[in-house]
């Protein structure tokens, strides 16, 4: 009898080391678009203190997020800069109910302080030698850059051929918005295009930020829904109603981003 309960005590214990460890009680992940960062970031504190729920948040291009959680990955909430992303996960079965778009978001391009390339607005980007950096078109903010450019095409002031040579400049394409706006930082291109929100305070202290001729630029929208495969689905819509409500709508206000 002590042999056989010597041997259940190591079996449980051996179980105990490569069970999965459980979602922890009263804690939610957020899957969220880069360009979200420093309003979520803001945000999470508050919506812990009004739930009791902690929030970790996994930032990166809504595209690779998307990938992760359709392969598996434990997320309760997914935060996409667009509606293709969402949409993809939609298809899957991933999503519970009905995305809710909480807010927009506007394009921005940057060049470095020192501006060496001398770029003075959009049309700029398609000049013969110019080094433009952008998000891979799969990134949200990549998509709705190549979008504009395609749109400016033959309006005045832009050649018909606009975003094909703009196209033929780029010298990087990369996986998120918040890559895209470090290498400019850095001077490792001599433009590129990010979100108005992502020219922080920090940032705009390294780049200039040109505005979009009226009517080019598209809205980015962005939807949030809890996941299907949510380990805590209660904490996860409690974050989805707090983002849509007055409360954390101020957090993205703070930072640039529109109204849904």
């Amino acid at each position: 009898m002590k042999r056989s309960s010597a041997l259940l005590g190591a079996l449980a214990a051996v179980v105990a080391v490569i069970a999965p460890a459980a979602a922890a009680p009263g804690s939610i992940t957020v899957f969220a678009a880069a360009s979200l960062r420093e309003a979520f970031d803001a945000a999470g504190p508050a919506f812990t203190q009004a739930t009791g729920t902690v929030v970790t948040f996994s930032y990166g291009g809504s595209d690779t997020l998307a990938t992760q959680i359709r392969e598996g990955a434990p997320a309760d909430v997914f935060a996409s800069a667009n509606e293709k992303q969402m949409g993809v996960l939609v298809d899957a079965q991933r999503v519970r109910g009905t995305p809710h778009t909480f807010a927009r978001n506007r394009l921005a391009l940057i060049v470095p302080t020192a501006n060496p390339a001398h770029i003075g607005g959009l049309a700029d980007l398609a000049r013969p030698g110019t080094r433009v950096v952008l998000a891979a078109v799969t990134v949200p903010v990549g998509g709705y850059a190549r979008a504009a450019f395609a749109h400016a095409a033959g309006t005045p002031g832009f050649p018909a051929d606009f975003a094909a040579a703009v196209e033929h400049n780029v010298v990087s394409n990369e996986l998120d918005v918040k890559a895209v706006a470090t290498k400019i930082a850095l001077g490792e291109g001599d433009a590129g295009v990010v979100y108005v929100t992502d020219v922080t305070p920090e940032l705009a202290a390294k780049v200039t930020m040109l505005p979009f001729p009226p009517g080019v630029s598209p809205d980015a929208v962005y939807p949030l829904a809890v996941l299907t495969t949510a380990p805590n689905p209660s904490g996860a819509q409690a974050f989805v109603d707090f983002i849509l409500s007055p409360a954390g709508q101020r957090f993205l206000h703070a930072r640039g981003f529109l109204a849904p």
